[in-house]
């Protein structure tokens, strides 16, 4: 696999794209830029950092990718999950309160 090197790209490159039978680009921090250029003109485009992959290594990262993304899909159902919880415990301390309110109304404080 090759060290990652700095690219500019006109339009926003994709993540994983197939150059050509059995080769890949890979790109990551992929940001948008605007420079003047040495007329005055405004340059627009992408800078990013790629590297070339052979098709092993291509399948390899595409597996990694999508795994992170399930990763974080799972995250952020047990987030949800947990807030929920958290939900659930302050509404049965607000009831339990309630239930104590009235019975020391009804007991007299006792």
């Amino acid at each position: 696999m090759q060290e990652w090197k700095k690219e500019l790209c006109r339009e926003q490159p994709e993540t994983l794209q197939e150059l050509g039978k059995g080769t890949y680009i890979q790109r990551r921090n992929i940001t948008p830029y605007e420079r003047k250029d040495g007329n005055g003109e405004v340059d627009k485009g992408y800078s990013c950092e790629y590297r070339i992959l052979t098709k092993e290594e291509y399948f390899s990262a595409l597996e990694q990718e999508n795994s992170n993304k399930n990763m974080l899909t799972s995250m952020a159902a047990q987030a949800d999950i947990y807030e929920k919880l958290i939900e659930t415990e302050k509404n049965q301390l607000v009831i339990m309160q309630a239930i104590a309110d009235l019975y020391e109304k009804e007991n007299g404080g006792v």
